[in-house]
């Protein structure tokens, strides 16, 4: 089981949530709610420090979830540019938002909620100047305590509308006397609205169902005014005590009033999280949890039908270019056996002109190489010879494939050139054949092919033609 510790932020009270999962559902194990004089260093600090130590044993730090009104949420519609360039739109918007002058200044957690025809995505997008975050962070650093992520309190609210249809759905929770609402694209916060309740809301009393009938109704509006769609289906979150007949009284233009559900366990002996902790719990366990503020703005955006095609292009050319390489290994490998072959040869026959030449002493005027020509030829074709010196003529860059010859026929040598530059290819060919044509035991007939191979300006392929001297 894998240990979590939240730390909920808002004003008036500090809640901490240690609980535990594994890898599908979570559970609560404690809940303890604080008192929170202000969101303030020195006032966070001093309620971490008075908390029990043992709601942060096993864990590496705390996720933060933070509830103050200067997060900024937004969704935009943005050309679908570049990662980068996408990304540097929505950061833009988000430094607009926080009044912020530059990207540094600001914590952006951007993400892709659909794409739209026309090479347009929705991105939606949390922000919070960081001169807003760094006294809180120093409290924690002050309180020895790690910050592994950091979320908005509507953020997670929004997670729990995940799944629900395509159509936008409100989310509706109490904090310390305090009601969010909070419109949803899809699992992304749109607008928030705050307003104060009176009493003990969290009782689920008359006056606060009677509260609720008055600040709906003015929330719909106020979403009217500001050009968003009306939504439809609204949840109420864990700190909500309403009985049915209290829901049924605030729904009013609303189609659905319904108690929103989180796949975590809470022990009836502890105190109940609110709904947007438990809705973190529960996509930390699944793997699936927003991007932290903490993290570099990134944008991921699809791939797009050009970007499949070029990937398979890709592929396709990775595995011909492997075929060719194995083709070549395997041609190289039988090419190196000759070679071995006819230096074994090349030995032998060394081996038994010595012999030759001490049985018929060659003439005085005539050198000693022109005598072992001779006695070559008046035996029999070189063919040990042949291989050997033909595969010695060769550079780098020159690989043989082929070696045809018979005792009156042409001799027929196919090979491939292989070089960085279409010059560098063609010296080297050039000098092979220089090479090869300074041989005395054959002449070269002037029959040259070379041909350059498409799209490799640095390789040919190329056949020479060359012919057996009878004296």
């Amino acid at each position: 089981m894998t240990q979590l510790t939240i730390v909920e932020l808002e004003e008036g009270a500090l809640s901490i949530t240690a609980a535990t999962h594994d890898g599908k559902k979570g559970e609560v194990q404690r809940f303890v709610r604080l008192p929170l004089a202000e969101l303030s260093r020195d006032s966070i600090a001093a309620a971490l420090r008075n908390a029990d130590g043992a709601l942060f044993e096993g864990t590496r730090g705390v996720h933060v979830v933070l509830g103050d009104r200067r997060m900024q949420h937004f969704v935009t519609t943005a050309p679908q540019l570049a990662p980068a360039d996408t990304t540097s739109f929505v950061v833009r918007e988000a430094l607009r938002l926080t009044g912020m002058p530059q990207p540094a200044d600001v914590l952006a957690s951007p993400r892709l909620l659909r794409r739209l025809p026309g090479k347009r995505i929705v991105a939606a997008a949390t922000a919070l100047a960081r001169n807003v975050w760094e006294p809180i962070h120093e409290a924690f650093r002050l309180a020895g305590i790690d910050v592994l992520s950091l979320h908005s309190m509507e953020t997670c609210l929004a997670l729990a509308a995940r799944g629900k249809t395509n159509e936008q759905t409100a989310v509706l929770e109490l904090n310390s006397g305090r009601a969010r609402f909070v419109l949803c694209d899809a699992d992304a916060p749109v607008r928030v609205r705050r307003f104060l309740v009176g009493g003990n809301s969290e009782g689920g009393t008359e006056a606060f169902a009677a509260q609720l009938m008055m600040e709906l109704p003015r929330t719909l509006e106020w979403l009217r005014e500001t050009g968003c769609e009306v939504p439809r289906r609204l949840l109420l979150g864990t700190r909500m005590a309403l009985d049915d007949d209290a829901i049924a009284m605030i729904r009013g233009d609303l189609e659905t009033v319904e108690r929103a559900n989180v796949s975590v366990t809470v022990p009836s002996s502890q105190g109940t999280p609110g709904l947007g902790v438990l809705a973190l719990i529960h996509c930390l366990a699944a793997g699936c949890a927003p991007p932290s503020l903490l993290q570099s703005p990134r944008l991921l955006l699809p791939w797009g039908a050009s970007r499949w095609a070029s990937l398979v292009a890709t592929a396709a050319a990775g595995v011909l270019c492997s075929f060719s390489a194995v083709t070549d290994f395997h041609a190289m490998t039988a090419t190196r056996e000759q070679i071995a072959l006819a230096d074994q040869d090349h030995l032998r026959l060394q081996q038994e002109l010595g012999e030759i030449q001490s049985t018929f002493p060659v003439p005085v005027d005539t050198t000693a190489a022109e005598a072992s020509l001779r006695t070559a030829l008046s035996m029999r074709r070189p063919v040990s010879r042949l291989f050997a010196e033909i595969s010695n003529s060769t550079s780098p860059g020159v690989r043989l494939e082929e070696l045809k010859f018979a005792s009156t026929d042409r001799i027929v040598v196919t090979g491939l050139v292989d070089s960085p530059s279409r010059k560098e290819a063609l010296d080297a060919f050039a000098a092979f054949t220089n090479r090869v044509s300074d041989l005395p035991y054959f002449a070269a007939d002037g029959q040259e092919e070379i041909n350059e191979v498409p799209l490799q300006p640095g390789r040919f392929r190329f056949r020479l033609s060359l012919a057996w001297r009878n004296s």
